[in-house]
């Protein structure tokens, strides 16, 4: 490999930047005296610092790499030397005076450490900076190889990566560069008047605990009621500030130094026609909730904003600790769409073919075939408005085109990671996705930030990286990474199971929207001190959860939708829906072996009964969980339980079941139930009856739960 030579600044080191700083003096004199440091040098700390902050002459992306080269210097600093961590924390904003009686400032809190007591924190935080370790190490002074100064330099444009961005960075100007990547068009806050009081406290919450950095880039964007789209050059690789994902209509937010996303759902397509209509696609009709092609209707965005809420509410209720899923915090109604360098209302952009532009003819007859099932579904009594106008106000009187953003996402969903740590996975990222070429630098580059976010902590290979299998074969080969790995996935799956168990304990169910790999996604996250990952479920759109005017549990409408739900979380009987379920992809994503596969099979089965038994147990002790549900849905809870644990007891004993039936059918008397009550359960139980059974150890009642119904007065 070819090293630096001599100085930086020379024909090489140009060839390694971006056009733009080839000859670039500053650029070669920052990564001159950079270089030539072999230990920590304050100086050098002060002028980065200075570089870091001026936002006036110097570019974002020297700015960017004057981060990354403070953060190369505080890992040469010794956390023992508390006295120059205590300037650099009060250069950094983190202390308001000098000396250890001062604390750091408690919003580290929010940001994941475990303490403000400097010379704790200080550990902390130069363990979180050894993150990037694997691109540190290949600094090595004037002996810097041309390869590790390219990772250096693509390092420092994920602006996410870089621990201390979030200190010499402004919110503001944060804000202004994510506008500046995309299109903005007016839009006016969408306020349900309607919706229930908990889903303010939800997000009132939500907002409380974030970092003041991340809550007030997110505020300025929510406060605007702009309606954000994606732009032509809108970056979609990964850990970008401003990411529009391969394969996705969302836009993603990676603030500076954080662990939080923020997404923009949805920010239309990314070509000439922002918003379209789709009626079918390859010979299938799309479902109604994707015929607005590229944008979401505004009540299903309201059904999903309600029922997260809801679900966030209970999980926390029930286990102390928030549920990974994503907080809804603001709609817009959208009034206008992008158009070339304009914006133009909706109704005269779906009417008109030269505001439109190609493909108008064709976004007409799906328009025209939607609303005709829109109607029909809905049985929608509007009057018949005549004309190419009055198509367009059917068909938007409908949809409603409306966006949200989220806070607390995830742009690496399963199934996309899954295909990026395939064989063929850089040749799928680069090639086929950002229609770029790929070399073997690039191919490295992509499996370490892969792999960095996968495990929370990784260690890369000291193999070559010949061809993307081969590298992260040796990857996980690592001692170091294949512990991670193992320990990681195990904890996920014990994620999953909590949630689904949780679900479950409400009569819950998402029809296995909530739980397929498009819409789960993985997220590393600091927290207390070390780095860890964490699954994050998205799209409630066909979240089921029993509101305030259910009263009895329809098992014989839940229980296929819930068996739905098991098929993506476990998958089915054949291979192919068990390497496209979640647990499916994260086998494939961790390399699991069979052992390991087993083991984590146990810790869900425990899991998923323990989130089970703990939810079950809240509704009928907790008064603020029980709130959110019927009286009596709650008061017959178990009975559900005691009739399944009773029903698949029974042996073939003629005499002891027809004793068994009419017991129980006193018992549901004597709390009320409807005299088919016994048939209905039975029917639903029998035509799903392996789902069941499969679950038995879930739904079995507990010594004692039969008092529940039994203990009741029986009536004949």
């Amino acid at each position: 490999m070819k090293n630096l030579g001599r100085r930086p600044g020379d024909a090489r080191l140009s060839k390694l930047l971006p056009f733009e700083f080839r000859g670039n003096r500053r650029v070669n004199d920052l990564f001159d005296e950079f270089l030539t440091q072999k230990n920590y040098n304050r100086a050098l700390c002060k002028r980065l610092l200075t570089v870091s902050r001026q936002r006036r002459g110097v570019p974002w992306e020297l700015r960017r790499l004057a981060i990354l080269m403070l953060e190369h210097q505080i890992l040469k600093l010794d956390p023992a030397n508390i006295s120059e961590f205590d300037f650099l924390l009060r250069q950094l904003g983190l202390k308001p005076a000098r000396g250890h009686a001062h604390a750091v400032t408690g919003d580290v809190l929010k940001q994941g450490y475990s303490t403000t007591d400097s010379p704790q924190f200080v550990l902390e935080l130069h363990r979180r900076l050894q993150r990037l370790d694997h691109v540190h190490r290949g600094i090595k002074g004037r002996r810097t190889s041309d390869a590790a100064l390219h990772d250096f330099w693509n390092c420092s444009r994920s602006e996410c990566r870089l621990s201390l961005a979030r200190y010499l960075l402004t919110p503001e100007e944060v804000i202004n560069r994510i506008v500046g990547d995309l299109q903005v068009t007016a839009g006016v806050a969408d306020h349900d008047t309607g919706r229930p009081h908990f889903v303010d406290v939800e997000i009132a919450r939500g907002l409380r605990i974030l970092p003041d950095f991340e809550a007030k880039i997110l505020k300025a964007l929510c406060d605007a009621a702009n309606v954000y789209w994606v732009s032509k050059t809108t970056s979609s690789e990964i850990n970008s500030l401003v990411e529009y994902p391969l394969t996705t209509v969302v836009v993603v937010i990676k603030p500076p130094g954080s662990d939080i996303e923020f997404e923009i759902k949805r920010a239309g397509r990314k070509r000439d026609n922002a918003l379209n209509v789709v009626y079918a696609r390859n010979s299938y009709t799309v479902p109604p909730s994707h015929r607005l092609d590229g944008g979401c209707m505004q009540w299903l965005l309201r059904f999903e904003a309600n029922a997260a809420a809801k679900f966030s509410r209970i999980y926390r209720l029930v286990h102390g600790t928030n549920a990974p899923i994503a907080n809804y915090v603001s709609r817009s109604t959208i009034f206008s769409v992008p158009a070339g360098e304009t914006e133009v209302q909706t109704l005269p952009y779906f009417t008109d073919p030269q505001l439109f532009g190609s493909g108008f003819e064709q976004m007409r007859v799906a328009m025209s075939e939607s609303v005709a099932d829109f109607i029909d579904e809905s049985g929608s009594k509007l009057p018949p408005l005549p004309g190419d106008l009055g198509l367009t106000a059917h068909f938007i009187s409908h949809v409603a085109p409306a966006q949200a953003i989220l806070c607390g996402t995830s742009s690496l969903r399963l199934d996309r990671v899954a295909a990026y740590l395939s064989p063929n996975g850089a040749q799928r990222y680069f090639v086929e996705g950002l229609s770029a070429s790929c070399s073997k630098e690039d191919g490295r580059q992509f499996a370490d930030r892969l792999l960095e976010e996968v495990l929370g902590s990784y260690r890369r290979p000291k193999a070559r990286y010949r061809n993307h299998e081969q590298y992260l074969a040796a990857a996980f080969e690592l001692p170091e990474n294949r512990a991670t790995a193992n320990k990681t996935y195990n904890s996920l799956v014990q994620q999953i199971a909590k949630f689904w168990g949780t679900l479950l304990g409400v009569r819950g169910y998402s029809r296995g929207e909530s739980f397929v790999g498009r819409n789960v996604g993985l997220k590393s996250y600091w927290d207390s001190g070390e780095w860890k990952v964490k699954i994050i479920f998205m799209d409630h759109d066909a979240l089921a959860i029993p509101d305030y005017s259910v009263q009895n549990f329809l098992a014989q409408n839940a229980l296929p939708e819930m068996f739905l739900d098991e098929r993506y979380i476990w998958g089915g009987t054949n291979a192919a829906q068990l390497s496209t379920s979640a647990v499916g992809f994260l086998r494939c994503i961790y390399r699991i072996k069979n052992e390991v596969f087993e083991h984590g099979q146990v810790l869900a089965s425990r899991g998923l009964r323990e989130a089970y038994r703990k939810t079950q147990e809240g509704l009928l002790t907790n008064p603020k969980l029980r709130a959110l549900f019927n009286a009596q849905f709650v008061s017959r809870l178990p009975d559900w339980d005691t009739f399944v644990t009773g029903y698949l007891q029974l042996n073939g004993d003629r005499k002891a079941a027809e004793a068994w039936k009419r017991k129980m059918k006193r018992a549901l008397a004597a709390k009320g139930y409807r005299r088919e009550a016994y048939d209905a359960y039975a029917q639903a139980l029998e035509k799903n009856r392996v789902f069941v059974e499969k679950y038995q150890h879930v739904f079995d009642s507990q010594p004692g739960d039969d008092e529940s119904l039994f203990s009741q007065k029986e009536t004949a």
